[in-house]
């Protein structure tokens, strides 16, 4: 192949596959890259939505007496998770309201769930609201899964990012 010559016919046909192969052998993509994009694949399904922080009270960094507790938002498209967070004798109480209220099952995980720990799970009633308590303090992102009127689930579960409460 002349390289002044735009590759025509066969030759175009076998430029892909020669490419390919040139950047496998001399330029070949890290392992390090490899494995950071299949680890990136299994972070979201289609059967969840991630919600995103939006509002933190504690980046506000109002000066206010005593001990308050942490407001919380999280947003994923037209839902929220809008939660209080208080310190109670070194473990957590949960407060939380889904936005548009709807019943669900709420769950908390931390890391080390799963792995012969529960995680804790409440109901949230008709009208969105729900309560954790004795959570210890650490890791934790909230799983909500909508119910229909017969209790079985409705629509993708939204889980929240991680965050240390």
């Amino acid at each position: 192949m002349n390289p002044d010559i735009p590759p025509t016919g066969a030759d175009q046909e076998r430029l892909p596959g020669g490419l390919e192969r040139l950047l496998r052998e001399f330029d070949p993509v890290p392992a390090i890259v490899l494995d950071a994009a299949r680890a990136s694949l299994g972070w979201r399904s289609l059967d969840w939505e991630l919600a995103q922080l939006t509002a933190d009270s504690l980046l506000v960094g109002a000066d206010v007496r005593g001990e308050q507790p942490r407001l919380l938002t999280y947003q994923a498209g037209e839902r929220a998770i809008e939660v209080e967070v208080s310190d109670l004798g070194g473990r957590l109480r949960i407060l939380g309201q889904l936005v548009p209220p709807q019943p669900a099952r709420v769950r908390a995980d931390q890391p080390g769930t799963g792995a012969g720990q529960d995680p804790v799970e409440v109901l949230a009633d008709p009208l969105g609201r729900f309560a954790i308590r004795d959570l210890p303090p650490g890791p934790t992102r909230l799983v909500c899964q909508p119910l229909g009127p017969d209790g079985e689930p409705a629509g993708p579960e939204v889980h929240s990012e991680w965050l240390v409460l």
